[in-house]
């Protein structure tokens, strides 16, 4: 307490200087005593652009001082103070840049101008991985000149096991852009800041051209007579109409040469996909950073295949249970094709697109559109294209409607009437019933989860009965977006829970006493860019509170403007349109890794309950000393990089137990 009020008060002091001159203060007496360095640093380096770089900065130094200069001094100290410790061993001496290898999914917000604390000076990419997994990695490059053309490229990784081919390394550039003032910490609206925040995985960095000055993005469209900036930063009162299905947007389908820019940080992203049938054993090879078509640095990159395959998520607290990774997501295919004029090629090409990713990001149950009559060929088209691409839909969330029309549920037919005296709504059941027939002959089987009103008020969920009660007499279930008064009026009739806030083991424990289901939302809504938080909360959080999987809202929504949001919330973005794709981001990454996480602990428990099954009394407490760790991990503050190496280690150790 008193350290919060000394805190407080240090702050009302300081704000009664004004802000321009605390900030010159401030920024020149960092430069001077970065400055007061520099003399000895270039008497002392041994690089020659490292050298010319730091005079550069000498020079920049007598002519004045201003804020930037002063973290740039800042981070060109640190990097030659640690290149010059290394005077003997450093690798890069001819260079005219040196980097960092850091950890991918990181709550630290790598802009140009943050120095990578947690980084290794021309450290080894070390990734560790199961069969058939994704798995990231990242570095920085730091500048000592500018550089017109960088260019990236990765070899083939081979060891005593095998070769990895290089088709299944795939590398980005990190781009950094303005996106709403909460950014990278909170999904609501604020109108009044742009925040410069890394986020999008790009081959072609230009496709994002971000003015600095006024904080706008500009995305390029690839018109036929020619590439064209469209401002994507216009504020919801200036209406400026965009066509994400029509317009010519895509990225490169491979790393595209890059701009370097002398004293700043640049980030890359690395995404190893370990083939399924690949032997465990370490494989090797490199990440070659050439200049202007010289190779300047070799990144050494390792990968270690695990002798094993993560299993589907389950539960934390039954192991017969899946948890389940359900998004609301959008556009879905009729969206696509009333968009783009009726083109079913493309709408074909899209789908298919976005639920492989999907896929590849571990969201195995995504949401399905209602049926609606007049979109009956959609709807099956849909049907198809998600199985194909290897979605789950058993059980099948969506496609069949689980409620009446806005207008039947406040009826005075219905409202305030006792269930036995309310009419069944005659259009609904059709719908039902339409969409029962189409679901059993494309999926075959009738095991989906209807869902009801979203947010419903209690006077909604109670008129909703008699339609539910449909739908269970079809030996179907109903799930809705609620939270814990709903089972004071509908607990016992419906199924899966999609709670907001917090999630609980407490909360879990009331639904899943009557055998029914949980999952979270808003905890927070999708927009953070951080990684680590994303994958923090839809990951072991949710799972070590014995909930039943994700449920949040919404993959992606409001297209490239996050400052097109509703009501008090930015833009819901995980994945950015192209025409005939999506644009990953930091934040789709940790989502990724989040269901990775339970996956590696599902694949924990089921080994330690086959150990302490074979009654064997050291096999016993090695199965029970593995769901004692798990169990007294604190997932909410663990490094989570860390938690997924001890996970790995127990798992090898059990796997070993015959």
């Amino acid at each position: 307490m008193m350290r919060t009020a000394i805190t407080i008060l240090s702050m009302l002091c300081f704000s009664a200087i004004p802000g321009s001159a605390w900030a010159q203060a401030a920024s020149g007496d960092s430069a001077a005593q970065a400055g007061k360095q520099l003399p000895a640093l270039i008497q002392a380096s041994e690089l020659p652009s490292m050298k010319q770089y730091l005079t550069s900065l000498h020079q920049r130094l007598d002519k004045g001082n201003d804020a930037v200069l002063s973290t740039e001094l800042a981070n060109a100290v640190k990097v030659a103070n640690q290149i010059n410790a290394r005077k003997g061993t450093y690798p890069l001496m001819n260079a005219p840049l040196t980097y960092y290898t850091v950890p991918a999914i990181s709550p630290v917000k790598r802009l140009p101008s943050v120095f990578p604390q947690d980084g290794r000076l021309c450290g080894g990419v070390q990734i560790v991985a199961a069969k058939d997994e994704f798995e990231p990695a990242s570095f920085v490059i730091f500048a000592f000149d500018n550089i017109e053309k960088a260019e990236l490229k990765a070899s083939a990784l081979s060891g005593s096991a095998g070769t990895i081919t290089a088709d299944n390394i795939d590398l980005k550039v990190v781009k950094c852009w303005y996106q709403a003032g909460t950014a990278w910490y909170s999904y609501f609206a604020d109108s009044t800041g742009r925040e410069m925040v890394p986020e999008l995985l790009l081959n072609d960095e230009n496709l994002i051209k971000v003015d600095t000055q006024t904080r706008d993005n500009y995305l390029r469209v690839d018109y036929p007579q020619g590439a064209q900036y469209v401002w994507i930063s216009n504020p919801a009162s200036v209406n400026i109409p965009f066509n994400t299905e029509t317009a010519p947007v895509a990225d490169n389908k491979t790393i595209q040469p890059f701009q370097l820019t002398a004293g700043e940080f640049k980030q890359f992203w690395i995404t190893v996909k370990v083939p399924k049938n690949a032997r465990p054993g370490i494989y090797t090879g490199s990440i070659t950073i050439a200049c202007g078509g010289t190779k300047a640095a070799a990144v050494p990159l390792a990968v270690r295949v695990l002798p094993f395959q993560l299993p589907r998520p389950m539960t934390n607290y039954d192991l017969s249970r899946e948890y389940y990774t359900m998004l609301y997501n959008s556009p879905h295919y009729r969206n696509i094709l009333q968009a783009n004029g009726g083109n079913t090629a493309h709408a074909d090409r899209k789908m298919r697109a976005l639920y492989q990713n999907m896929r590849d990001h571990n969201i195995l149950n995504p949401l399905f559109p209602d049926y609606r009559p007049e979109f009956k060929d959609s709807f099956i088209r849909e049907l198809r294209i998600m199985k194909s691409a290897g979605i789950s839909t058993d059980p099948l969330f969506g496609g069949i409607p689980g409620f009446p029309s806005y207008n039947w549920l406040f009826s005075p037919d219905v409202k305030d009437k006792p269930m036995a005296e309310q009419p069944m709504p005659q259009d609904f059941i059709q719908k039902v019933d339409e969409a029962y027939k189409i679901v059993t002959k494309e999926l075959g089987h009738h095991r989906v989860y209807c869902f009801g009103w979203d947010e419903p008020s209690m006077g909604i969920l109670v008129t909703q009965r008699k339609p539910w009660k449909y739908i269970a007499d079809k030996d179907m279930q109903i799930c809705s977006t609620g939270n814990d008064r709903h089972l004071l009026y509908a607990g016992y009739n419906e199924d899966f829970c999609n709670t907001a806030g917090t999630p609980t083991r407490e909360r879990a424990d009331k639904w899943h006493a009557m055998g029914n289901r949980i999952m979270s939302y808003a905890n927070p809504h999708t927009g953070p860019e951080n990684p680590d938080f994303m994958r923090r909360v839809h990951g072991l959080h949710l799972y070590k509170a014995n909930h039943d999987g994700i449920g949040n809202y919404i993959l992606s929504c409001t297209g490239w403007n996050d400052f097109l949001g509703s009501y008090n919330f930015r833009g819901f973005n995980m994945t950015y349109p192209t025409r005939d794709g999506v644009i990953d981001t930091l934040e789709w990454e940790g989502i990724r890794e989040a269901v990775d996480d339970v996956r590696y602990a599902t694949k924990l428990k089921q080994l330690a309950q086959k150990a302490i099954a074979t009654g064997k009394t050291e096999a016993v407490y090695a199965g029970r000393r593995a769901l004692q760790w798990l169990e007294l991990l604190d997932e909410k503050s663990a490094d989570l990089n860390a938690a997924r190496m001890e996970m790995i280690n127990y798992i090898l150790k059990l796997d070993a137990i015959k």
